[in-house]
């Protein structure tokens, strides 16, 4: 391979490439969860207001949503007290928290070796 980064610029543009995809992907997950955990809040919390029950049937269809997990969490708690609730949220907050962090150690990875 002539030119001149030589052999080196091989796995730094598969690196590039594969990063690029990572953010591109990243940037699909956050723009589609923000926009329907807008929605699905509104939703719950008006829900909740006239049918406990009604909300609780919504919030099982989006079991695939980390903020309906995440209320599902709280309020499938039969009659919990309000430290209850809290720490039932912050359970299931804390249970999100990979598949929200996803790929971030690649992404800290690479913006160490940068540099170099």
């Amino acid at each position: 391979m002539a030119g001149t980064g030589g052999w080196v610029m091989v796995p730094l543009l598969v690196l590039s490439l594969g990063t690029t995809t990572l953010i591109v992907e990243r940037l699909w997950f956050w723009s589609r969860l923000l926009k329907q955990q807008r929605s699905l809040i509104s939703t719950i919390l008006d829900l909740y207001d006239r049918s406990p029950q009604a909300a609780l049937t919504k919030l099982q269809q989006h079991q695939d949503s980390p903020t309906g997990r995440i209320f599902l969490a709280a309020l499938t708690l039969p009659e919990a007290t309000p430290d209850e609730f809290r720490l039932a949220l912050e359970s299931a907050a804390q249970g999100e928290l990979p598949v929200l962090k996803r790929f971030s150690t690649i992404f800290e990875t690479v913006v160490a070796i940068a540099p170099y």
